[in-house]
């Protein structure tokens, strides 16, 4: 099943809070956001079921990369094998 990462915004700190109190959304610790012109904001990883309960309760969700993906494309950046090791000398 994906994962997302989101961006969720709701009308007020209480209700952003209420994302791990009530909802149980494991949210990033970079802490709430506003702006003028979204108001109250935070980050998240979430599955498209979570996202559709949190649709439901009233909040505002954008979403982002599929982590999972994201996360396998990357790890193909990885190099193979020791690149310290020095070959051997004959």
């Amino acid at each position: 099943m994906p994962r997302y990462r989101i961006t969720i915004t709701g009308k007020d700190r209480e209700s952003l809070l209420d994302l791990v109190r009530k909802h149980k959304i494991q949210v990033f610790d970079h802490g709430i956001r506003y702006t003028e012109s979204e108001g109250f904001s935070v980050g998240a990883v979430a599955e498209p079921a979570d996202i559709q309960r949190l649709e439901s309760a009233g909040y505002q969700v954008r979403r982002h990369e599929d982590v999972d993906e994201q996360g396998k494309a990357r790890q193909q950046e990885v190099g193979r094998g020791d690149r310290y090791k020095q070959p051997r000398s004959r």
